[in-house]
């Protein structure tokens, strides 16, 4: 009996050696052949022509949401340049395209603040003091007056959803300079801030708990031995505090100071912090905290589903970085193929990362990426991710059962 199992157990370590060999040889080549395909799939330049989008009309995007409330993915507002002028319009369906503004008038030259929500509604200012939104086929106005007479156009809006009152804190531009206003529906307040005169806002969101992060550029003044055609300026980050009480002003309540020319994309996350990117760095930002990242970009598009952000470099790109906001983990994905556009703008719509901007010849385009095949069957990756593990426990159920076989037959000999 001591003989056969010495004998079973010299076979089988031979056996088992040579199924480790090629085990581990199947492995290596699996690693190498899905570490080939980290690239993102899917990747489109141009759209569907069945959608029809209005958009593709334009020579140029100058500015375009869309509406992730609507029943149809590509519904969204802009304002595009035409070889016949300007046009300022909302598509919520192929066939359905109305003008928010008639083509080419005057107003739309004067836009200074255009946005709008996943349910459709755009709220813009084309004129001095006067805040307009656009709702089913209508435009109403309504002016804002400080008491002063004051004066002053308007670049920015942020609103409080958490108030009954939907507080709101301004971007404002005044006196030649940039200021911040609060304006809890019938009062506007200004707010009084260190160095605000030497600060040029540029966008500003909500977060929580009546704080909201309002982003610029501040410039500072040159030393004597700088020569004055020449300031230096530095990114500038500002938690403003505002309950909406009009007799209190706004208050800057922290100050950061980042680097970079400016800040290209600033967007609201799902927890009630932002994210912001320049083309230097990142910046994760809570209602009380700021974490900096050296990570440059040109643009940034942030997945609420999935709490993540996407950063995009210049054309001719070879892959993206996409950063996980509560790891703080980066990934590179490599593109399909070079990126074909300089982004100008991108928003994540359903399972699919939109990027707008415009190639060598300055065209406008438009590039679409699925996220939904990373790593489904359906893509390169997804496929051999399967295979290996289907094969791998092919192997191991097949060591076990010839190994349990033959046990069986030394143990009846």
């Amino acid at each position: 009996m001591a003989s056969g199992w010495r004998k079973l157990l010299e076979q089988e370590s031979e056996h088992q050696w040579l199924a480790m060999g090629l085990f581990f040889v199947f492995v290596i080549v699996g690693g190498f052949l899905i570490g080939g395909t980290t690239s993102l799939e899917g990747m489109m330049l141009g759209t569907n022509p069945a959608d029809d989008l209005a958009f593709e009309e334009g020579e140029f995007v100058i500015d375009i949401d869309y509406h992730q409330g609507a029943s149809w993915d590509n519904a969204h507002s802009a304002i595009v340049k035409t070889q016949t002028g300007l046009k300022m319009y909302q598509q919520m369906g192929p066939d359905d395209v109305d003008d928010i503004l008639e083509p080419n008038d005057s107003a739309i030259q004067n836009i200074t603040m255009f946005s709008a929500d996943e349910d459709g509604i755009v709220t813009f200012s084309s004129s001095l003091n006067t805040v307009s939104t656009y709702v089913n086929g209508a435009v109403s106005e309504m002016i804002l007056d400080d008491t002063y007479g004051s004066e002053f156009g308007i670049n920015g809006i942020a609103i409080d959803t958490s108030s009954m009152l939907n507080n709101r804190l301004l971007i404002t531009s005044e006196d030649g300079g940039s200021s911040l206003r609060g304006w809890n529906g019938q009062t506007i307040v200004s707010v009084s801030a260190p160095f605000q005169d030497s600060v040029i806002w540029d966008d500003v969101v909500y977060l929580e708990d009546s704080t909201f992060l309002a982003v610029g550029t501040y410039t500072v003044q040159a030393s004597p031995n700088q020569s004055p055609a020449t300031p230096m300026s530095q990114i500038v980050l500002s938690h403003v505090y505002w309950s909406g009480d009009p007799s209190t002003a706004p208050q800057i309540i922290g100050q950061n100071m980042g680097n970079g020319s400016e800040i290209h994309s600033l967007s609201r996350t799902a927890d009630g912090g932002a994210v912001a990117a320049t083309n230097e760095e990142f910046y994760i930002v809570s209602a009380n905290s700021m974490q900096t990242l050296g990570v440059a970009s040109t643009s940034m598009v942030y997945e609420e589903e999935h709490d993540r952000a996407w950063l995009f470099g210049q054309r001719g790109t070879e892959s993206i970085l996409r950063i996980e906001l509560e790891s703080g983990e980066r990934t590179s994905k490599n593109l399909a193929y070079p990126l074909p556009l300089q982004p100008t703008k991108g928003v994540i719509e359903g399972d699919t990362l939109y990027i707008h901007g415009f190639d060598t010849q300055g065209k406008a385009d438009r590039i679409s990426l699925d996220l939904s095949l990373e790593g489904s069957l359906s893509s390169g990756r997804g496929l051999l991710n399967f295979a290996f593990i289907v094969v791998g426990l092919i192997m191991i159920v097949t060591q076990a059962y010839l190994l349990i076989e033959k046990a069986t037959h030394v143990k009846k000999a």
